[in-house]
């Protein structure tokens, strides 16, 4: 990579300078510095927090505003045409018929985590290539779940199991909606939708008024609570409704305390399912934003750190844990799970846009570049449930006891692997959303890096537009434009990846 400015090396710094675009007077006195992450300060062109959350350091820009390019642009166009962008084709999971998604009373079949786990990656998806048939398809599902809210707050599946992986049935399980709600959020984002946060208000109104001891019941809702914080502390920022916070705190007492990290051999965390800890470990983190409190800051990293340090000793970004990590099973052999890979990336992502902490973006590069394209076929028709790095084969046959799955796991398949079949889809998306972000003062920051075009309001609301062309990670240099309709100056901040080498002058 090429700096024309001077910097420091390293994976958890950064560069920011102030942009004169287009030149302008003053322009050569742009102040350029090594920081170790954006201090937190005013943004005030998109949803950052509100007190008494702790400021943020970095706003997420809406589903949409950074577009891909390149490799990237590729990636997307090849999942809209893939099994993916198809799998209302092929998935027993997706029928309309039936559909409690679909069903206005919420009463029907197929009514767990399939359809949300699908939506959520097809409509980003659909979003950033702008294909008509996915936006429409998308509509649908999305008119659906709106269409659900109960006269009490409830909204989708009401009546009967929803699942065969929980013995739960109808409202007590919430881990459906978890998804849902993410869903909706980017869907709101792109439309500005005014039912998404109307129904979410109702929705979190309804968990508001159950017995603390009703809320989050059984194992999967437990164990991912931090996807609801998410989506109520979400919402705060968007309302201010202070009662919000008080469910915020009544969902994490409720949650397993992943920030609870211990060296007790088979108890180091409350739980070893590699997807829930892929999702899980960003709840400590996220609910410091509430409580400000440094153990709860310092969680998700410590969780991070613990995961690697025993079942991480191999490349790729992810760890050893082929359904569950397992005491002695570290090495190259140990596989992932498809959609593990693809929740790393978006907790990566989101902990980046909570703490700053450019760590985070290195840690989504390395699963994204490393791990996630090698659970595919490389034209997205197919994909495998596990993927390890030492992996010499790729086929039907069982490979238990050494991976603790039994069955075809390893083989690539558009037809089985249930969850993940469904759930991998929002990967690149949410990788694509996370390169760029707003910044304090009005700016924007580069976080991760990939050929894309970013549209956003800096300084007084002008609108710059940001060409990134690169072929990065295959290659070294990284190009900017900017194209405004006016001369504007504003915060620009660059991460420096540990790889780059010195500077070079201008």
């Amino acid at each position: 990579m090429k700096w024309n400015f001077p910097v420091l090396r390293g994976s958890c710094l950064m560069v920011a300078a102030v942009v004169a675009s287009p030149p302008c007077r003053g322009a050569d006195e742009a102040l350029v510095r090594v920081i170790d992450r954006p201090a937190a300060g005013a943004i005030t062109h998109y949803p950052a927090n509100r007190e008494p959350l702790a400021p943020s350091p970095l706003a997420r820009l809406p589903m949409g505003a950074v577009k891909p390019a390149g490799w990237l642009a590729k990636q997307l166009d090849l999942q809209a045409d893939g099994f993916h962008g198809h799998l209302t084709e092929i998935s027993d999971f997706l029928k309309k018929d039936h559909n409690a998604w679909l069903s206005p009373t919420g009463v029907g079949q197929r009514g767990w985590e399939e359809v949300p786990y699908w939506l959520k990656g097809f409509l980003g998806c659909a979003i950033l290539t702008g294909n008509r048939r996915m936006l429409d398809e998308s509509r649908i599902w999305i008119d659906g779940a709106l269409q659900s809210q109960q006269a009490d707050g409830w909204f989708g599946p009401d009546k009967g199991r929803t699942g065969v992986a929980t013995d739960l049935t109808g409202r007590d399980d919430l881990w459906p909606n978890m998804i849902m709600l993410f869903c909706l959020q980017e869907w709101f984002e792109h439309t500005g939708d005014p039912r998404v946060p109307e129904l979410a208000k109702k929705y979190f109104q309804y968990l508001n008024q159950l017995p603390e001891d009703k809320l989050l019941l059984g194992y999967w809702p437990t164990m991912r609570g931090g996807d609801q914080l998410h989506s109520i502390l979400w919402l705060y920022n968007l309302t201010g409704e202070a009662w919000l916070l008080d469910l915020a705190r009544k969902t994490h007492r409720r949650t397993a305390r992943w920030d609870n990290v211990t060296d007790t051999p088979g108890k180091e965390l409350p739980n070893w399912h590699n997807v829930n800890i892929a999702q899980a470990f960003r709840e400590p983190t996220t609910y410091w934003q509430l409580s400000r409190k440094p153990a709860e800051r310092d969680g998700s990293e410590r969780a991070w750190r613990k995961v690697r340090e025993l079942y991480g000793q191999v490349p790729g970004g992810m760890f050893g844990a082929d359904e569950n990590a397992r005491p002695g099973c570290n090495g190259p052999r140990q596989a992932i799970e498809t959609c593990g890979i693809a929740e790393e990336m978006l907790s990566d992502g989101l902990l980046l846009a909570i703490t700053g902490d450019p760590a985070w973006a290195a840690r989504c590069e390395d699963a994204a570049f490393n791990s996630f394209p090698a659970a595919f076929t490389a034209d997205w028709k197919a994909l495998r449930y596990l993927t390890a790095p030492n992996q010499p084969q790729s086929d039907h046959v069982p490979k238990n006891p050494a991976v603790q799955n039994g069955g075809p796991m390893f083989q690539m398949n558009p037809h089985d692997h249930r969850c993940c079949q469904h759930n991998a889809g929002h990967g690149w998306p949410y990788f694509t959303q996370h390169l760029w972000y707003a910044a304090p003062g009005n700016g924007v920051a580069a976080c991760i890096y990939a050929p894309c075009v970013v549209t956003a309001k800096v300084a007084d609301g002008t609108v710059v537009r940001i060409t990134e062309d690169t072929r990065y990670p295959f290659e070294e240099q990284i190009r900017f434009s900017f194209a405004l309709p006016q001369a504007a100056r504003f915060p620009l901040s660059l991460r420096v990846p540990s790889c780059a080498p010195p500077p070079r002058s201008p």
